[in-house]
């Protein structure tokens, strides 16, 4: 039975690679994004002068743009290269938009180091900048390929004039989420567009929304279905389709969309009226991640089979929740919005502790370092006193095993809201009801701060890298770059000696799941200097994006690796650790 389940799943992954998709490496929704807290904050840290500079403003972090709005608006699409060769100063005149909402796709060797990263959107940024027309950013979303000329830079130029509403925005994106299933399936669209939403609804927002979608696809076949699937989605839940927008066309699977609805209360961003005693309710459970890349790594990685069955569960039962999950992911929550809209105050009113919500955030990528932002944006310190998992068991095992940083992270996942006690416990009976929606306490605000966050002892069973916990931020990486064979290619031998905080991490066996995913074979050693010694043999492009995983590895610390690529022997049958 086993072997049927592996020759199957491999099947698929052949049939996908001969779409040009490397499916593996599209997994996992939130996996392909840039990492906020090593990449794109420090990038942005390291280019904030010359921003300065330009006629062009990053608008502080919130998971959604927020207009004050007359209800109408108009949106214009532009896609420039990633140098934002293209952009038009006569045109953005012409725009003139109150926001823009940017989405970069880059290769993964630019998102490697924040230096990497700052070079390439700098570039881009100083072309916005360059007009007579103050270019505000609202929304930027970043995410990472790994095809080298897949790159650009889609632009949601949003324009509307000041009124008595509120106009929300967003872009997200996934690539795939459920390699089970065919890319362009109705759940998998329905779960992007779903995770692009949540971040309308956890403001409130439940009317008047259009989506936009963005996606691409290497075959002309895909790409209608994924407009047949985006039409299904739109249809079932009753939201306006905008499907004329243009698309990228660089040929690499993507799907998601920029949303927009309008809201006719004040938004739940009222962070300076968060205090001491405030309650921290999230929706449901979360983790989603941990399950998916559990259930993803026991088809790469057969040795994990047996440790997750004598441990843990059986694999049909992990496959089983493996389903439930995404049946859940691809539904909207927007019944969530209706019972957040309720406990807002109305246009213009004052913030009321005893009637409104405070704050929300989505529990999604990030998973529980959600809070420490949500902290550190409302100066308040904040203790979790519950991790509501899922499966505690799933995640443990994820963590133990290296197979995801984060096992608290989810995509379409729990909401979190605070309030004060009284409006918790009205939030609550509301909530009970919904479907999917088990709404829990699972801490409270100590009192203004510094923004730190209190968790229980035992959170280091879900997240293993030291280097997250020092900084309870996000980075979630797991099985990115994977690819298990590739018909035609270069096969080279690449020889590297990687120095840092390497040995007693868990870095080799975490090389090695990578080095199988990517079809190389070879082996990694630790050597007495404290350094690891890695030799791989493989098609060119999975040596050098190997080489550009261990840069970046989650796990561990690497300061400097030393490699040359060398002539291909052909010497190893697969990839062990010495």
């Amino acid at each position: 039975m086993r072997e049927d389940r592996i020759s199957v799943f491999r099947e698929r992954l052949d049939k996908y690679l001969n779409l040009g998709i490397n499916l593996l490496s599209l997994a996992i929704g939130c996996s392909v994004k840039v990492d906020l807290y090593d990449t794109l904050y420090p990038a942005l840290s390291l280019v904030n002068n010359e921003i300065a500079k330009l006629n062009i403003e990053i608008q502080p972090r919130e998971d959604v743009a927020v207009l004050r709005s007359n209800g109408d608006y108009s949106l214009v699409r532009r896609i420039y290269d990633i140098s934002g060769n293209g952009v038009n100063k006569d045109e953005l005149i012409s725009i003139n938009p109150s926001v823009a909402l940017l989405l970069l796709q880059v290769h993964q060797s630019r998102a490697s180091s924040p230096k990497e990263f700052a070079s390439s959107i700098i570039s881009l940024y100083r072309r916005l900048g360059s007009s007579p027309v103050r270019v505000r950013i609202g929304k930027g979303h970043s995410i990472v390929s790994t095809k080298e000329k897949a790159e650009f830079a889609l632009i949601d130029f949003i324009g509307t004039k000041s009124g008595n509403e509120y106009l929300l925005a967003n872009n997200d994106t996934i690539q795939i989420i459920d390699p089970t299933e065919d890319p362009g399936s109705y759940r998998q669209v329905a779960t992007a567009v779903s995770n692009a939403l949540n971040d309308l609804f956890i403001k409130g927002v439940y009317r008047d929304i259009t989506i936009y979608p963005v996606y691409d696809a290497p075959i002309e076949d895909l790409r209608e279905k994924l407009t047949r699937s985006f039409k299904e989605f739109s249809s079932k839940w009753d939201f306006q389709l905008n499907a004329n927008v243009i698309q990228p066309r660089v040929n690499y699977l993507l799907m998601g969309a920029t949303v927009v609805g309008t809201l006719d209360k004040e938004p739940p961003m009222f962070y300076d009226n968060i205090k001491a005693g405030f309650k921290i309710l999230v929706t449901r459970s979360f983790g989603e991640l941990s399950i998916i890349s559990t259930y993803l790594t026991t088809h790469v990685d057969e040795s994990i089979i047996d440790e997750l069955e004598r441990n843990v569960m059986s694999i049909e039962d992990l496959e089983k929740l493996k389903t439930k999950i995404m049946d859940s992911l691809s539904r909207p929550n927007i019944e969530i919005a209706r019972v957040i809209s309720k406990y807002l105050p109305e246009i213009g009113e004052a913030f009321r502790e005893d009637e409104h919500i405070a704050a929300t955030v989505d529990v999604s990528g990030p998973g529980i370092f959600v809070f420490k932002e949500l902290a550190e944006q409302a100066n308040v310190d904040v203790a979790l006193y519950n991790i509501p998992l899922i499966s505690p068991e799933i995640a443990k095992f994820a963590a133990e095993h290296y197979i995801i940083t984060d096992a608290t992270a989810g995509t379409n996942g729990a909401i979190a809201i605070v309030a004060s006690k009284d409006v918790i416990d009205s939030l609550i009976r509301n909530l009970r009801g919904i479907e999917d929606v088990q709404p829990m306490v699972i801490g409270e605000v100590m009192g203004r701060g510094s923004g730190k966050l209190f968790v229980p002892d035992y959170i280091t069973r879900y997240i293993t890298s030291k280097s997250l916990l020092m900084k309870l931020t996000m980075n979630i990486d797991v099985l990115r770059s994977l690819r298990r064979q590739q018909v035609r290619c270069e096969k080279v031998r690449v020889e590297a000696r990687v120095l840092g905080n390497v040995q007693g991490v868990g870095f080799r066996p975490t090389l090695r799941r990578q080095a199988l995913s990517l079809g190389l074979t070879g082996y990694v050693r630790n050597l007495l200097d404290g350094s690891v010694e890695v030799v791989a043999e493989g098609c060119k492009e999975d040596v050098m994006a190997f080489i550009e995983w261990i840069r970046s590895s989650p796990v561990g610390s690497v300061q400097t690796i030393n490699y040359m690529i060398k002539q291909y022997y052909g010497e190893f049958n697969e990839f062990e650790i010495r």
